[in-house]
């Protein structure tokens, strides 16, 4: 039978963990009606579970008992944090005494767990460490919070929910139900996830043109983060036209006030400021949305399809194309097995597992996107080239290069791959840690039936020990004929 285990936390919206509990009776009450008894989609519980099993108080002050102890709990299926109340000044609770919690969310996440943080329960996911490398939102007016706070979370402002790896997060004080939906939808299937949902129905995320209600910043606080969560705001819902002057004029304040202002609370100028948001828009409609990348330049708000992709590459690294690619590969760690399709082809996953045994790097880059991005990597790889799968993926093979790109091999690699030919050459390459390498690379194309490309192959093989031994062989013969 699944589990499914509600976190009692003090301090916790008591509305989003009674909330939780019902909303899971009543799933399952309806789940087991419309399902067949042998459905795994209809065998589930739901637990709720505090640090030492004692009785909780919410954020009002009201006392709520749990049926077991978080230390009781030895196997589950999925782990939900309700949202916190927030402070007197619409703060997030410091999480540090939640230490316990956080250890013990990590670990079930390690054995297999979904862990799911709906708005600001997103902020112990983070204590945990969870987020760390991680694509995640939170409630929109806790951006900046939630940033300065967990600084390695990759942030993506707006989004209504996030699964990245088994980590689920979701925004807005009413996200419990989206966390709770997507939950039943992930462990109990599709059909039941629908009988759920008829239900319920959660709507959290300001939309373009809106306001930011009685949870905007201006109900939160009056610090430099509520005037950069007022200005972000602006920005994602202002049109193509929309600049420095006219973000001064929806602030009421001065244009110089304004590039002082956010000077000292980000270190941006508001020319870049705009620009950034705007990707960071971007990259939210490229993961979620498979319109073309000049459609969803448009709905970032950029003034036409070549100022998107300068300020993309700029701020995000690499051409849109390729970060759709590196985005789904991402969020389900899809560095260890094959996901793209090509039309109708799919390459079996079980290749991974044969790459995954080689002792050489194995690589696999695309032509048809935009600087023939990485999109698949094998673990050796990785161990090679001491770079994470989520900083390989959607980038082009040459960052091993670094600045070192006046190489003898570099101008047979592009003629080949121009050519579409197969191609060996010895490079000097740098690990992650700086350190030089030379890579013995072996270039393949990969063509389907009717002759079309679809991969380049890449072998690469660490051969330094075997250049260096030529190389003090080399000296050592110079030498020696010196000498005679």
């Amino acid at each position: 039978m699944l589990k499914i285990v509600i976190a009692g936390l003090d301090g916790c919206l008591g509305s989003a963990f009674i909330g939780l509990s019902d909303l899971f009776s009543l799933a399952q009450r309806r789940i087991s009606a419309a399902l067949p008894d042998d459905s795994p989609g209809a065998d589930f519980c739901t637990v709720t579970a505090g640090v030492g099993g004692r009785p909780i108080q919410d954020g009002a002050g009201a006392r709520h008992e749990v049926e077991t102890s978080f230390e009781e709990i030895a196997v589950c299926d999925a782990i939900i944090i309700p949202s916190f109340a927030p402070g007197p000044e619409g703060e997030v609770p410091d999480m540090a005494p939640l230490a316990g919690a956080a250890a013990w969310l990590r670990r079930h996440h390690s054995r297999g767990a979904l862990v799911g943080g709906c708005g600001s329960g997103v902020f112990l996911l983070g204590e945990a460490g969870l987020l760390d490398g991680r694509r995640c939102t939170t409630s929109w007016w806790h951006n900046e919070d939630l940033k300065k706070r967990y600084p390695r979370a990759d942030l993506a402002w707006g989004a209504r929910l996030i699964d990245d790896r088994r980590v689920v997060t979701a925004a807005g004080p009413m996200s419990w139900i989206d966390v709770g939906l997507y939950a039943l939808k992930a462990l109990c299937g599709a059909e039941a996830g629908r009988i759920a949902a008829d239900f319920t129905l959660g709507d959290t995320t300001p939309a373009k043109g809106g306001h930011g209600g009685a949870y905007g910043p201006a109900a939160v606080s009056g610090s430099a983060d509520a005037f950069l969560a007022e200005a972000e705001r602006i920005v994602r819902q202002a049109d193509a036209d929309f600049n420095a002057q006219g973000l001064a004029r929806a602030l009421s304040t001065s244009e110089r006030t304004l590039h002082r202002r956010l000077k000292l609370a980000c270190g941006e100028s508001p020319k870049s400021f705009i620009d950034r948001v705007r990707v960071e828009t971007a990259r939210t409609l490229l993961e979620t949305s498979a319109k073309p990348v000049k459609e969803l330049a448009a709905s970032a708000g950029f003034i036409d399809e070549a100022s998107f992709r300068r300020a993309f590459r700029r701020y995000a690294g690499m051409a849109p194309s390729a970060y759709r690619v590196w985005a789904r590969a991402k969020a389900q760690d899809k560095a260890q097995i094959f996901s793209v399709r090509k039309e109708s082809e799919l390459i079996p996953e079980i290749l991974t597992t044969i790459f995954d045994t080689c002792v050489n790097g194995v690589t696999l880059t695309d032509p048809d996107l935009e600087d023939a991005p990485i999109v698949y990597a094998n673990k050796p790889f990785q161990e090679i080239t001491g770079y994470a799968p989520n900083e390989i993926l959607g980038r082009n093979c040459r960052f091993l290069q670094g600045e070192d790109r006046d190489q003898e091999g570099l101008q047979r690699l592009r003629e080949a791959i121009r050519n579409r030919q197969p191609v060996e050459v010895i490079l000097r390459n740098y690990r992650k840690s700086g350190e030089l390498f030379y890579n013995k690379l072996n270039i393949t194309p990969l063509f389907d039936e009717q002759g079309a490309l679809i991969y380049f192959l890449g072998v690469q093989y660490d051969v330094t020990k075997q250049v260096t031994a030529e190389r003090e062989i080399g000296d050592l013969r110079e030498r020696l004929q010196a000498i005679a």
